[in-house]
């Protein structure tokens, strides 16, 4: 039924879901954060320097190393950001959804009083019926 909230309350379900949304968006994406940060573990792990060759060498593959540790932390950073995000958007859920079902309680009420006035127009009605039946049952009976 359509009430006098339903436009709103459709407007507060649409900004739920849009949240929704984004909220999985960033967990998505910090998943995909750890999952890259585990690969760059596995690479720090197996590491090796060469057991060959000259200085300029040795430091390529100082500077590759320090390379990973460098991409390790900007990973944990991003992470960090990530965290910051979905706090944010739990809260920015909470306060939509509690606004949500604010405007739907208030909707769910209105549609009872339209239901309850229904139901008593429907019940006079029927009432109006049958005095009707009842009045035409006594002029029936008066002229037999």
């Amino acid at each position: 039924m359509k009430t006098k909230f339903s436009e709103i309350l459709k407007v507060k379900k649409q900004k739920v879901s849009e949240i929704e949304q984004q909220l999985a968006s960033i967990r998505q994406q910090k998943q995909q954060t750890l999952n890259q940060i585990d690969e760059i573990i596995q690479k720090i792990k197996l590491f090796s320097y060469p057991n060959e060759g000259n200085y300029a060498e040795l430091n390529i593959a100082l500077a590759q190393k320090n390379s990973l540790f460098h991409e390790k932390e900007n990973k944990e950073n991003m992470l960090k950001y990530f965290d910051q995000e979905i706090n944010k958007f739990n809260i920015l859920y909470k306060e939509a959804n509690i606004e949500y079902e604010k405007i739907n309680h208030l909707h769910k009420l209105e549609i009872e009083k339209m239901l309850d006035e229904i139901k008593r127009q429907e019940a006079k009605n029927l009432d109006e019926i049958g005095t009707q039946l009842f009045v035409r049952f006594i002029k029936k009976e008066k002229f037999e």
